[in-house]
């Protein structure tokens, strides 16, 4: 546990809002808020350290929080959901705490009560937009990867996760124009869909690199490609917890997955030169075949 609180981070716009909070008089609100995101965020933390996930970073942040793994997206989907709705679940355990503080403490008033439960509940259900990085965005992504490749899940969970942004900026502009801290928490969202967007290429090595290392325990699922399919699109076709075989349409052999990675991975050079300088196909590496 103590290793879990050296992880903790407090972001920037946590930071000024502290300072506004502080400078207006709201310095109660400010204790329940930071309280109520830091159950959140633990409870992030705790159930992912129970599952053995490396945790590098918790980050607070004045509706959640982002917690910081070495894994990338290839935990089993019962866990990555685990570690989601972990946060969430927080939240109905802080209200029921306040009822019972509500008959058991005099200090404790029936208008901390009603602030502490509207506080929960903004955080709980702003967290479950699905935008991302809020909770409700991974969840997204996490029933993405479920049915599609991961890379074409990558993508489509991060435009998801964009055109509900954009809804809820018109929606601001509509309604609360004037809202300083709503705008200030969709300038954060719109910053890291940005990042997500640019870094999506690198979140992709990852979750190869990670590949290299998967044993599952499941059946293979059987892909048919053609010999002249590119590796990079062969890759492509990777689903998250699932091995894959793939089937040369031509000649009805297998190669396995993980022959394919050992190729893009390791062996740069045939890579680059296969095909005089083009890049290699599955045909390729059917008909060469050098050792790795």
């Amino acid at each position: 546990m103590i290793d879990l609180f050296r992880t903790i981070r407090i972001h920037p716009v946590f930071w000024l809002v502290i300072g506004l909070a502080i400078a207006t008089g709201y310095f109660r609100e400010l204790i329940m808020l930071f309280c109520i995101v830091f159950c959140h965020e633990m409870g992030h933390a705790i159930a992912a350290q129970k599952l053995g996930w490396r945790i590098k970073k918790i980050e607070l942040l004045p509706f959640g929080g982002v917690a910081e793994t070495e894994e990338y997206g290839n935990r089993p989907h019962r866990e990555e959901v685990i570690v989601i709705l972990a946060g969430p679940l927080q939240h109905v355990f802080l209200i029921g705490l306040s009822f019972l503080a509500l008959s058991l403490f005099p200090f404790w008033s029936q208008g901390d009560h009603e602030l502490f439960i509207y506080h929960n509940l903004t955080i709980l259900l702003f967290n479950l937009l699905p935008v991302l990085p809020l909770d409700g965005g991974r969840l997204a992504q996490v029933a993405y990867t479920s049915i599609r490749p991961f890379r074409e899940a990558q993508q489509i969970s991060l435009l998801t996760s964009i055109a509900v942004l954009v809804i809820v900026m018109t929606l601001t502009a509509m309604y609360f124009p004037l809202h300083l801290q709503w705008w200030m928490i969709i300038f954060f969202l719109a910053i890291a869909n940005f990042l997500e967007w640019k870094q999506q290429p690198y979140g992709y090595q990852r979750f190869l690199l990670e590949r290299k290392r998967f044993e599952p325990d499941v059946e293979a699922k059987v892909q048919s490609v053609p010999a002249n399919l590119k590796l990079s699109a062969a890759i492509k076709q990777l689903y998250k917890g699932k091995p894959t075989l793939y089937q040369v349409i031509e000649s009805g052999q297998f190669i396995k997955e993980k022959d394919l990675l050992r190729y893009w991975f390791y062996d740069d050079h045939f890579h680059q030169t296969a095909r005089g300088g083009q890049e290699l196909h599955i045909g390729d590496i059917i008909d060469n075949r050098p050792v790795l």
